[in-house]
């Protein structure tokens, strides 16, 4: 898959996402609030966008799937929009 496939598949899917979710920002305030209960720690969207990245990664970890490398490139879009929120 070429660098432009993976982008504009990434983007196809936070579009698809947003429209289905809501904004990206609201909802991974959302996510951080629960995981913070479940941690015991605060977190903020950034860190809780970081973290799903980070269960993308695991999954590749067994074995190449398109589709999770692609949300990984999503989350990480995600991350890079809340870091400075």
């Amino acid at each position: 898959m070429s660098i432009d496939t993976a982008l504009n598949k990434t983007k196809a899917i936070l579009s698809q996402r947003g429209q289905e979710y809501g904004e990206a920002a609201q909802l991974f305030e959302q996510i951080a609030r629960r995981f913070s209960l479940v941690i015991g720690r605060e977190i903020n969207s950034y860190t809780a966008a970081r973290l799903m990245v980070e269960l993308k990664l695991a999954r590749l970890d067994q074995g190449y799937k398109e589709d999770s490398l692609i949300d990984a490139l999503g989350y990480m879009s995600i991350a890079a929009d809340l870091v400075d929120k």
